[in-house]
């Protein structure tokens, strides 16, 4: 996010948005080295830098350095890059994942949370012509005994793959060879 954007609001001095460019960049080593540091490498003085703070109407130096940490460096960082949050084992499997997409019924379940990663699952679905119905109760069981139609597949949302409500529907799913 561009630090000016989100001041955009406020006339701001070169100096001031360079200011918020090196909190932005070294928010770790701002709150460490201090106020004096800071203003030293940006060619300021710590009280333009406490006024800065209250031109944003921050209380103060380290609740405008905490807030462009926590609120604009922080979220910034792509979090994704070391984790493999989406895979699909053998790789040569997608090309049949999408075929039976096409052609078979599928059924979305989350709670919490993870039901609006599972209303929009379902959403995507609906717009790319696959035959899905998302299910938003806590009992298979009582899908099963309204449905006289079955499924091919069941995908099941959760984040922790340990709430209650996923393993009801994986202990109700056993055996069903769905």
């Amino acid at each position: 996010m561009d630090i000016q954007n989100l001041f955009r609001n406020i006339k701001l001095s070169n100096i001031e948005i360079g200011v918020l460019q090196y909190i932005q960049a070294n928010p770790e080593l701002c709150i460490q080295q201090g106020i004096r540091s800071v203003a030293e490498k940006c060619c300021s003085n710590p009280s333009s830098l406490v006024r800065l703070a209250k031109k944003l109407e921050f209380s103060g130096w380290l609740e405008m350095v905490y807030f462009i940490k926590f609120n604009i460096t922080l979220p910034k960082l792509d979090v994704t890059n070391d984790v493999d949050f989406m895979n699909i084992q053998p790789p040569e499997k997608v090309d049949i994942l999408l075929e039976r997409l096409q052609s078979e019924r599928i059924l979305i379940h989350g709670s919490g949370f993870s039901q609006l990663i599972a209303q929009y699952i379902y959403n995507k679905f609906l717009v790319t012509g696959v035959n899905a119905s998302l299910a938003l109760w806590p009992d298979y069981e009582i899908l099963e005994q309204k449905n006289a139609n079955k499924f091919d597949s069941i995908w099941l949302i959760s984040k922790s793959g340990r709430s209650s409500s996923a393993l009801s529907w994986v202990k109700a799913l056993e055996n069903k060879n769905i």
